[in-house]
C-alpha cells in the first residue's frame, strides 16, 4: 500500500495530470478518496459528473475544484455497493493532457473458514424514567379536557329550532307593475333615450306573459307571442299588446321615433294589459 501510494505521489510530479485512488481495493460500502489534478495552462476541459463516477461507483461527496500556484485539483469521495472490478477510463483535459485508467477492486466480508454462526442479540431494556411517559401523561390530559369541553359546551348544547320561513311568491302582476312605474319615473323617452324606453317596455310585458301564460316569451318574436295569446287574452287585450310590441319593434329595429303621445300610449297600453289578464285571486271564504 505504501508503495502504491508513494508511485502515485513520484506521478504526481513527473506527470502535470493524475488521477489518484486513495487504494485500488476496498470492501463493499467501504468509502475512499478520488483525487484529479492538472496544470492550469493545459485544462482546457474539467470533468462534471452527476451520481456516479462510473457505474457501478458512486459519488458520496464531490468537493470544490480548487487552484494552487499553476495546478488546479478536484476531490471526491466514492464508494461501491456490488463486488467486482470497476474500470475508471483516463480523464482528458485536452487533446495532449490524459490521465491513465483506473482499476477499483471491491470485495465482501470474507468470513473464516468455519466460523460459528452466532444468534443475533436482543436489545436491551432500558429502565422507564420521567422523561419516557411525561408527554403521555400531558396527552392524556389534553384529551380529558377537550372531552370535558365538548360535553359542556356542545353535546349539552340545545339545538336551536329552525323556522323555515314561507317562500313570498310576488305575484306576476305585482313585479310588472312595480317595474312600469319604475321605467315611468326614470324618464327616458323625456330625456331622448327613447329606443331604450321601448326596449325595457317590451322587455317588462314579454316577461309578465311568460311568467303568466307559461310560455318562453322572452325568446319569442312578436307574431309567435301574439299567435300564442290568441287563445289566452279577448280581443282587446290582444290589440293593445299587439300595439304596444310592435310600436317597441319599430323603435329598436327599424329606428324609428314614436312621438310623446305614443310614448305615453305605450306605457298605459302595458298598465292596461297587465291590470286586465292579471291572474284572479280565489276566495276560498
Amino acid at each position: 500500500m505504501k508503495k502504491l501510494i508513494l508511485c502515485l505521489f513520484i506521478s504526481n510530479f513527473i506527470f502535470a495530470q493524475t488521477a489518484v485512488l486513495d487504494t485500488n481495493s476496498i470492501l463493499i460500502g467501504e468509502q475512499i478518496n478520488f483525487s484529479i489534478s492538472n496544470t492550469i495552462g493545459k485544462t482546457e476541459v474539467w470533468p462534471t459528473y452527476e451520481e456516479f463516477l462510473v457505474e457501478g461507483i458512486e459519488i458520496i461527496q464531490e468537493g470544490k475544484i480548487d487552484t494552487t500556484e499553476n495546478l488546479i485539483s478536484q476531490n471526491f469521495i466514492i464508494t461501491a455497493w456490488d463486488s467486482g472490478s470497476y474500470y475508471v477510463p483516463p480523464i482528458s483535459f485536452s487533446a495532449n493532457s490524459k490521465t491513465e485508467g483506473l482499476l477499483l477492486t471491491v470485495q465482501t466480508v470474507i468470513l473464516e473458514e468455519g466460523a460459528e454462526l452466532k444468534d443475533i442479540k436482543q436489545p436491551m431494556e432500558a429502565p422507564i424514567g420521567w422523561s419516557d411517559i411525561w408527554t403521555w401523561l400531558v396527552g392524556i390530559i389534553v384529551l380529558i379536557l377537550i372531552i370535558f369541553l365538548l360535553k359542556k359546551y356542545v353535546f349539552n348544547k340545545k339545538e336551536e329550532e329552525i323556522i323555515e320561513k314561507p317562500e313570498v311568491i310576488i305575484p306576476a302582476d305585482i313585479t310588472a307593475l312595480q317595474q312600469l312605474t319604475k321605467l315611468d319615473k326614470a324618464q327616458l323617452w323625456q330625456g331622448g333615450s327613447v329606443k331604450e324606453y321601448h326596449s325595457e317596455l317590451s322587455e317588462i310585458i314579454r316577461r309578465y306573459t311568460e311568467n303568466r301564460f307559461n310560455f318562453i316569451a322572452l325568446e319569442l318574436a312578436t307574431d309567435e307571442i301574439i299567435s300564442e295569446l290568441k287563445s289566452k287574452v279577448n280581443n282587446d287585450q290582444l290589440a293593445s299588446i299587439t300595439m304596444l310590441l310592435q310600436r317597441a319593434d319599430l323603435a329598436k329595429f327599424a329606428k324609428s321615433k314614436p312621438d310623446e303621445g305614443e310614448n305615453k300610449e305605450s306605457m298605459q297600453l302595458a298598465k292596461h294589459f297587465v291590470g286586465q289578464t292579471k291572474e284572479k285571486k280565489v276566495n276560498n271564504g
